[in-house]
Parts: structure tokens; C-alpha cells; sequence
């Protein structure tokens, strides 16, 4: 196999820095990072500059930069992301582009979603400044690239490098730190979570099969709040302290139907929230 430029922005990001982190050591692939750091997305002449330094011959790109819709779901949030998405397409020779994988959002299908089990048929209703500019940015690459163009809308994603942001490390910091967790409307709400070694074999397969698709990736078995925590209880043989309260929000549950990915890489087994959570508390706190 050829070795594959891959170039990951941002690599300073959870998923990025995973994703990094894992490929840096596959002898196929020659890795590039670009960063908040080393290039400013909202200026175009820095992403120019940035850019043209490492496009220099045929390169995959991952772009998981975003600025996202918490706390506040506004119109500077479409505005930062659709300015990221093109200072880059107009900093680019596309005829080196020889793949992007852009990761979007679940938000697309929009909150609540029309139908779940969500597919990614589904016509994406953005209802929200964030999932609105994901799904103006989805459209500009389409428009602008004619190599192969991977979307990836996904749920929320857990792992060791996410500094407890995600609810899954989260709570189970809270809880080993005897810290009160909050959980509203009794945790009856329906998510799907995925663990981050998902992720990163699904892109690795993408990257190189060199695939042109629009990809859902979750477990396809999304569970309950409470059942989540009542999960880490049982893993960590300890009590959640549970602080319970109303949203005062209307709340709805999500679910994803996974028949794509699943045709895409037959042998894919997702990692079910049980074994995730054993890995990553096993992992990050050492606790067997």
C-alpha cells in the first residue's frame, strides 16, 4: 500500500487528537496536524499560509474543527463554522485533495429528529444556528470537491482524551469523586454513545477504501439516562449521588438504525455502552 498523507485539523480536539494519536503509528500513513494553535480558520490569509505549507502533494484531509452549539445555539456559531469550512475549500488546490472526511453532525436531522430510528436518508431539518451550519458546510464541500467525500454525523462520542466533557467520563468522575450528578426529568431520555476506538476504526476504514459516503456512526442501541448511570454504579460497585430536577423542556429521544455502516464494514461490532464503560474506567482510572 502507498503511504497516505493525512492531514487532521483540528488534532488538538478530543476525536482529533485520538484519531491522531492512533495513526501516527500505522507505517502507511504520514500524518500532518493543524490546530487553533498553528492556523486560524477565521482568517483566511493564516489558513492560506497554513495550508500551503502542507499541500504540496496528494493528501487526505479530516476536518473536525467546529465551534459548537453549547452554551448558546446563535448566529455567531453558523457564522464561525461556515467561515472555517470556507477559508479552507478557497485555501486549497483540489486537484491535490485526494480525500475529505468532514465530521458534521447528528444535529442536521434535527432536535427533535422527524423519525427515529434515525437514517441517513432521513431529510436533514436543521432547527438550530449549529446544525444549520453543518448542513450549509456538508453542501460546500459537495460543491466544491470532486474527490471522494466522506460525511460523518455522530452522537456523542466518549473516550480517555475527552477531559471528562462528554456525559459518559463526566459522570463517572463525578462519581468516583463522591460529586453529585444531575440528572433532569429522571433520566428517561433515550441516547446512543460511542466509544472512541468506534470512530477510530471506522475512519481508518474510510481512509483506506477511499470511500464516497454519508455515514451515521453509533451503536445502534441507545439506552435510558439513568441506565447509564445505574451502569457506572454497578462497574464501580458505588452509589451515585443523583441531584434530580426539571428541565422545564420539552425532551425527546434519539436512536440511530445502523444498516449502512454495517453493510459498509460487515465484521463492525459496536461497542455497547457495558464493555465501553469497563474499557475506558479500566484505562483512564486504572480500576479492574
Amino acid at each position: 500500500m502507498n503511504t497516505r498523507n493525512i492531514l487532521i485539523i483540528s488534532n488538538r480536539g478530543f476525536i482529533g487528537e485520538s484519531l491522531y494519536n492512533s495513526f501516527k503509528i500505522n507505517k502507511n500513513y504520514h500524518l500532518y496536524g493543524l490546530n487553533s494553535q498553528n492556523c486560524d480558520l477565521l482568517n483566511f490569509n493564516k489558513t492560506q499560509t497554513a495550508l500551503s505549507k502542507i499541500i504540496t502533494q496528494p493528501l487526505t484531509i479530516i476536518f473536525l474543527s467546529t465551534y459548537g452549539r453549547l452554551p448558546n445555539d446563535n448566529y455567531e456559531i453558523y457564522n464561525k463554522n461556515v467561515t472555517m469550512i470556507t477559508n479552507l475549500l478557497n485555501s486549497i488546490n483540489n486537484k491535490l485533495i485526494e480525500q475529505f472526511i468532514f465530521f458534521s453532525s447528528a444535529c442536521l436531522y434535527g432536535r427533535p429528529p422527524k423519525n427515529i430510528p434515525i437514517v441517513e436518508e432521513l431529510d436533514c431539518d436543521p432547527n438550530g444556528y449549529y446544525g444549520l451550519s453543518k448542513y450549509v458546510s456538508e453542501s460546500l464541500i459537495k460543491l466544491q470537491l470532486s474527490c471522494p467525500i466522506s460525511i460523518i454525523r455522530i452522537p456523542g462520542v466518549y473516550g480517555s482524551l475527552d477531559k471528562n466533557k462528554s456525559i459518559v467520563s463526566s459522570f463517572i468522575y463525578q462519581m468516583i469523586n463522591d460529586k453529585k450528578i444531575t440528572i433532569y426529568d429522571k433520566g428517561e431520555v433515550l441516547r446512543d454513545y460511542v466509544y472512541i476506538y468506534d470512530v477510530i476504526k471506522v475512519i481508518k476504514y474510510i481512509i483506506d477504501t477511499k470511500s464516497n459516503i454519508t455515514l451515521n456512526i453509533a451503536t445502534g442501541k441507545s439506552i435510558k439516562l439513568i441506565d447509564l448511570v445505574n451502569a457506572i454504579e454497578i462497574i464501580l460497585n458505588k452509589k451515585a449521588k443523583i441531584n434530580y430536577l426539571e428541565s422545564g423542556y420539552s425532551q425527546f429521544d434519539i436512536s440511530f438504525n445502523i444498516d449502512k455502516l454495517l453493510n459498509l464494514i460487515p465484521d463492525h461490532k459496536p461497542t455497547l455502552i457495558n464493555n465501553g464503560l469497563k474499557e475506558l474506567i479500566k484505562n483512564k482510572y486504572n480500576f479492574t
